[in-house]
């Protein structure tokens, strides 16, 4: 009896290990899983606002008019008048040096000078006396000659003694160092007692004694990437927050780009000055801060979400477009008067026409682009929209190609709207630019929308303009209170809906699963 049970608890534990283990690993089936593709729709209304972009980066405050301070004097620093941080007026006394060997000189040049003028005046009175007594015969034109020439001599020591005066006089006003401009000392280098060198004899250059800058106006250096620099000009207008301010902001302006940027790390960036007014000289040297540049400022505009336009060219934009339905004509006797007198029938010889096109061999397509040409221009603007939706749902699985059919109307492309469409080998068609590079804000470009029509969402080809990657400027195509439908991946519905399925698919591990 013992040994039944023995073996009946083993086969239970057998079943049981196998359930498990089926429920965890599968029952070996592949079935497929229903799944869902993550899709979340909402509704918006199209409303007025203000649109802008910036372009944001890093910088640092730097002075406008920054000057080192050197002495054209040597000597020992006997007083020391300002510190650092400290504001200072042009002309105000910064250093004192030692003035003894400079004032020795100064009054040695006073006195000579002192000498050469009366030996001057002496030399003035001979001439004079000589001149007289030749006039009278006198004296012999050799002592007058040599009169003339001791006047000449003292002439030149007087100027020379005057020279000397001057410069002695020079050396020892430069022993007091003053500020050479209006500014904040930035730093200072030197102590009382230090011993400087001249920055006029010396080959150093000598001794730097302090920093001084203007900080009325500072400029605020940033790097600005080279996806960006194509939308900066110099006048747009920039707002400046610094690190150490981060509840204000300055206003500034854009002043020089760098026609030559700099790469680190395989990024390019160039530099870009920013002027501010420093209101209160709240900005210090040396700040780091951060810079948005405004590329555009909109106001009261017409805006629609980005995310809710695409390009008819793209995936998205095929499949919006190929929902969108031609009017039936042949409902009604009226509808189809109707459709007569707006050049309904155009529409459907052009679609005829477009079917005869494609079965041509590809030399023999140009022939009859002409014939298409003409019934576009038989067309409504309506009908033409409809026309282009259509071809471009329709290229979607033809590929691009390099015949061409553009509109004979407004001289626009076909449609009358910019668009262009192809025909021929799928890959052929014209390269795609890099986003990035297109950078002209005024640049006005088709997209499609989803448009509420009654019950239903139908595509809608519009035109829009700026965009700051959340809004984008609707030129045409859309009104104030237009309700629009933007579809969106949602990753956490998609995870979601995935691991309901692989627990849906596990539920039943011994009697199997869904087939």
């Amino acid at each position: 009896m013992k040994r039944i049970r023995k073996f009946l608890y083993a086969g239970i534990v057998v079943v049981v290990v196998f359930g498990v283990g089926y429920y965890f690993l599968g029952n070996g089936t592949t079935e497929a899983v229903e799944t869902v593709s993550g899709q979340v729709q909402r509704v918006v209304d199209v409303t007025r606002g203000d649109l802008n972009l910036v372009v944001s980066a890093n910088g640092v405050v730097q002075p406008i008019n920054k000057v080192d301070i050197r002495s054209k004097a040597s000597g020992q620093i006997l007083e020391l008048r300002f510190e650092e941080g400290q504001s200072a007026k042009r002309g105000d006394l910064l250093i004192a040096l030692d003035q003894t060997t400079t004032k020795n000189d100064y009054e040695q040049a006073k006195a000579d000078l002192a000498l050469a003028e009366a030996a001057f005046q002496q030399s003035s009175n001979n001439h004079t006396r000589y001149k007289e007594l030749f006039e009278k015969n006198l004296v012999s034109q050799q002592e007058l000659d040599q009169t003339q020439t001791d006047y000449v001599r003292t002439q030149s020591q007087l100027v020379k003694a005057k020279a000397a005066l001057s410069s002695a006089g020079e050396r020892l006003r430069d022993t007091r160092i003053l500020a050479p401009i209006d500014g904040v000392i930035l730093s200072k280098a030197v102590d009382v007692g230090q011993i400087i060198a001249s920055a006029v004899s010396n080959v150093g250059g000598g001794t730097l004694l302090a920093t001084i800058a203007d900080m009325e106006q500072v400029y605020v250096e940033t790097n600005v990437d080279e996806v960006d620099i194509g939308k900066v000009r110099v006048g747009q207008s920039a707002k400046v927050v610094a690190d150490a301010f981060p509840d204000e902001s300055f206003t500034g302006e854009v002043v020089r780009i760098a026609p030559l940027g700099t790469t680190q790390q395989n990024v390019t960036t160039f530099k870009v000055v920013v002027l501010v007014r420093n209101i209160g000289l709240r900005l210090k040297a040396g700040m780091s801060t951060s810079v948005d540049i405004e590329i555009f400022n909109r106001r009261n505009v017409l805006l629609v979400p980005t995310e809710a336009v695409k390009d008819p060219q793209s995936e998205q934009g095929r499949v919006m477009l190929a929902s969108l339905k031609v009017p039936d004509t042949a409902h009604t006797e009226v509808e189809a008067d109707t459709a007569k007198k707006s050049g309904g029938g155009a529409l459907e010889e052009f679609q005829a026409m477009l079917e005869h096109i494609r079965k041509l061999p590809q030399e023999e397509r140009r022939n009859e682009f002409p014939k298409l040409r003409g019934l576009l221009e038989n067309m409504s603007p309506e009908e033409r929209e409809k026309a282009r939706a259509q071809m471009g749902a329709q290229r979607g699985g033809q590929g691009g190609g390099n015949n061409r059919i553009q509109s004979g109307g407004g001289g626009g492309n076909f449609g009358g709207g910019g668009g262009m469409f192809f025909f021929g080998e799928p890959g052929s068609g014209p390269r795609q630019r890099k986003q990035s590079q297109v950078g002209n804000t005024d640049e006005v470009k088709e997209k499609v929308v989803m448009v509420k029509n009654g019950e239903e969402f139908v595509p809608r080809m519009i035109k829009v303009g700026a965009s700051n990657f959340d809004y984008a400027e609707v030129v045409s195509g859309l009104q104030e209170g237009d309700s629009i439908q933007i579809t969106s991946i949602s990753r956490a519905k998609l995870a979601s809906q995935q691991f309901t399925d692989r627990i849906r698919a596990n539920s039943n591990p011994l009697g199997g699963g869904r087939r």
